[in-house]
């Protein structure tokens, strides 16, 4: 671990390097640029342990989660550009990494761009985290108590190659991810495909992805966006479905405080049935207010014993926003969670947990 921070010091150095040196050289042609969000906010959180101990603390944003990163692109005549980005998640209240030991855990690509579209090589979202991030009221955001459903379009994907490409008001997107298996091009696999189409105040969308583990086990998921504009609100509402035959929904939403059976994955996957509504309403010029619910049924849980196997998760978040600037923002939340059934291993304690939040936001 001690080897990790100089090697991530000297890439962070050899970056800064590039941003210069590119820009210099190529200012013609090409450019690179740094940017990114400090969030930060302090949080009051019940029952947020086995015991339903209050918690003060000092958190990562609720609205986006930090990040900096590095993008560019360079012009290479004929209405093609080669791009990239290389993005990181960091925490400012200790100035760690996100994700552990990967240094760009967000983003880390190339590709190429024209009129017919992108092409990306690396890690990148998957399909279904593309189509909610603009589709979902608080674009998965808040804290991740709050954003538990979308676990399920799993983020992230390694070794991929995505086409996107835009044309008219139709939008639409395909990624493969390698499992990079010796012998098998199943295993630790992924592919999904969106399309969204905008006409006038509506904007509607729809994802189907699969992603396998290293024993081939599949776990899907599909889902439907909405967006409504009208004078100064924006209506939001959206479905999403799961099969999770792989055991890692489960693995990833059930709180460690809870020891749980497993079933039969392959005959009993795991079936989430997932609704959300939300509005934004810009109040004001520099004051936005958004509030959304969550719903989802569950079956099939790694659950408790003496559980039946089934239950249901609701999330409430109320969010206000003040614009100090076009960068910079204060905010406050407040947020609901209620769990019931074979769904109370998700969370520590008690059925329920009720958050309060206040942050600030800089965008650079």
């Amino acid at each position: 671990m001690k080897s990790a921070i100089p090697a991530s010091l000297a890439i962070l150095s050899a970056a800064c390097g590039l941003t210069l040196s590119t820009t210099a050289a190529a200012q013609s042609s090409g450019n690179v640029t740094l940017y990114g969000i400090v969030d930060q906010s302090v949080r009051y959180q019940t029952n947020s342990n086995a015991n339903n101990d209050a918690l003060w603390q000092v958190a990562n944003g609720a609205v986006t989660n930090s990040r900096f990163g590095f993008k560019g692109t360079e012009d290479l005549g004929g209405g093609m550009k080669a791009i990239f980005q290389l993005e990181s998640g960091i925490n400012p209240q200790n100035g760690t990494l996100a994700n552990g030991p990967r240094l760009f855990d967000r983003y880390a690509f190339v590709g190429l761009q024209n009129q017919y579209g992108t092409i990306k090589i690396g890690r990148q979202a998957t399909e279904a985290f593309n189509v909610y991030g603009d589709f979902d009221p608080l674009t998965i955001g808040n804290y991740a108590n709050n954003s538990w459903m979308y676990n399920i379009t799993r983020g992230r994907v390694d070794n991929a190659v995505s086409y996107a490409g835009t044309f008219g008001g139709l939008s639409v997107g395909a990624t493969y991810g390698f499992g990079n298996t010796a012998g098998t091009m199943a295993a630790s696999n992924y592919w999904g495909a969106r399309a969204a189409y905008a006409m006038g105040p509506f904007q509607v969308a729809g994802v189907y992805q699969q992603a396998r583990d290293a024993a081939k086990r599949v776990q899907q998921m599909w889902g439907l966006g909405g967006i409504y504009s009208v004078s100064i609100a924006k209506v939001f509402v959206g479905y999403m479905g799961g099969r999770d035959r792989s055991g890692w929904l489960d693995g990833t939403l059930n709180d460690p405080a809870h020891t749980v059976t497993t079933g039969n994955l392959n005959d009993n996957p795991r079936k989430d049935t997932t609704f959300y509504l939300g509005t934004t309403i810009q109040a004001m010029p520099n004051l936005a207010i958004t509030g959304a619910a969550y719903f989802d049924d569950i079956k099939n849980i790694n659950a408790q014993a003496g559980d039946a196997g089934s239950g249901r998760r609701y999330t409430y978040v109320l969010l206000a926003e003040y614009a100090l600037s076009k960068r910079t923002q204060l905010y406050g939340t407040v947020d609901y969670n209620k769990v019931s059934g074979a769904a109370r291993v998700e969370l520590p304690g008690n059925s329920t947990q009720v958050g309060v939040g206040t942050g600030i936001r800089h965008i650079f």
